[in-house]
């Protein structure tokens, strides 16, 4: 089956804009693997993505494709929900084919997506080629993939979840990352019943920013969050209160914290204060905007923390509007003990759960919450996960 660029008249020949989607096949080069074996591979790819209503749906006009040799990208013109379409739809048909495989006959994969521009060029021989960062970005993100990841750019991942809330379940921010260039990248991980790899990438992906002496030496006992809905203008107020120590010889001067929320409008560096634990307001010397999901903070302290000091508190407080009604937090530090508190108009019948998610074991859980208290008219439920979390691990709150 032979594949090629397919252009409409209305398009532009030197510059188009389109959703992307890069895929090709883990471990086809490795030496074990025969020639027949690896074209087999390919020929099986190949049939799969045909099968797939997605693709053919968007065949000629709306459509451009490139063969990589062990994969292939391709651009869709018109849309930009046919990546992710196209990713889930493939993933369901492989996983069927894969049953059935022997283990030399299996397939696996890694998806990258991203949305941007791209050149028409041609090659030396004349045939129509693609260059540019569309193209070259939606690679990058597949390169970070291991085996089944359906990873997303910040780009395309926001887009999708504007144009319909289904999207956000299945998206999930891995954190900013570098890439090559020193370009820091926020990317997203798709997954969900029958598709995708909940599991973070492995080794491949390394984050960029320095970590500061202060923020290595520091180490947090506890961390508490309060989300408190606060009046009819649908603003809510966050707390986030962290209990730490210094675990090294040299005296700490300020502290580094960290945000990786799933929403631009939760963090507003506007409104954000930050107090010790004598409730004394502290100096934002700093604060690193690595993305729009992705900031750290620097605050100073009014007093330095020595070896083995105890009871030092840092707590930042701000406002935000979280219009999709769920908070999600990516943990840049291990905590000992976590805990979150939230609070609604008792007049407003809300069942909220907080989840677990487990990055390295793939595995999302429910953490149990404990009786409902009252307080004039707010309701306030917490949930406590004595154990603490790991760093890389996430929770959610939906409600």
């Amino acid at each position: 089956m032979a594949y090629k660029i397919c252009l409409t008249s209305t398009i532009p020949e030197d510059l188009i804009y389109a959703a992307f989607f890069f895929i090709d096949i883990v471990g086809l080069s490795n030496p074990v693997l025969s020639t027949e074996t690896q074209r087999t591979k390919i020929k099986k790819l190949n049939e799969i993505i045909y099968d797939c209503k997605s693709f053919r749906d968007n065949w000629s006009d709306n459509l451009l494709m490139l063969p990589t040799g062990d994969g292939m990208l391709i651009g869709f013109i018109n849309g930009l929900e046919q990546p992710i379409q196209l990713a889930i739809e493939f993933h369901k048909k492989i996983t069927e084919y894969n049953k059935k495989a022997t283990s030399v006959e299996k397939i696996e994969t890694r998806i990258g997506c991203h949305i941007g521009h791209v050149f028409v060029v041609k090659d030396v021989l004349g045939n129509m080629n693609l260059w540019g960062p569309g193209a070259i970005l939606a690679r990058r993100i597949m390169d970070m993939g291991d085996a089944g990841h359906i990873l997303l750019s910040n780009d395309l991942a926001n887009d999708l979840i504007e144009v319909s809330e289904d999207h956000e379940k299945n998206l999930h921010p891995l954190h900013n990352f570098g890439i090559k260039h020193g370009e820091n990248l926020l990317v997203y991980s798709a997954f969900g019943e029958g598709f995708g790899n909940p599991t973070l990438p492995k080794e491949k992906i390394k984050i960029v920013p320095k970590v500061l002496d202060s923020e290595k030496n520091s180490k947090c006992e506890k961390m508490i969050f309060n989300i408190i809905q606060k009046d009819s203008s649908e603003l809510t107020r966050l707390e986030r209160i962290y209990y730490f120590s210094n675990n090294s010889t040299d005296p700490i001067y300020e502290i580094v914290a960290g945000v990786v929320s799933n929403s631009e409008e939760e963090f507003n560096a506007s409104n954000l204060r930050a107090f010790d634990e004598n409730n004394k307001e502290l100096e934002i010397s700093k604060i690193l905007g690595l993305t729009p999901l992705s900031k750290k903070i620097i605050i100073k302290l009014a007093s330095p923390v020595f070896k083995d000091d105890s009871g030092r508190i840092l707590k930042m407080v701000y406002d935000s509007k979280l219009s999709r009604n769920n908070f999600e937090n990516f943990f840049l530090i291990d905590t000992s003990n976590f805990e979150l508190n939230f609070s609604h108009f008792s007049n407003v019948e809300l069942s909220p759960k907080l989840y677990y998610i487990d990055n390295e074991n793939g595995t999302k859980n429910v953490i149990n919450q404990l009786p409902k208290t009252t307080q004039g008219i707010f309701t306030n439920i917490k949930w406590e996960k004595k154990q603490g979390i790991n760093m890389k691990d996430m929770i959610r709150l939906e409600w």
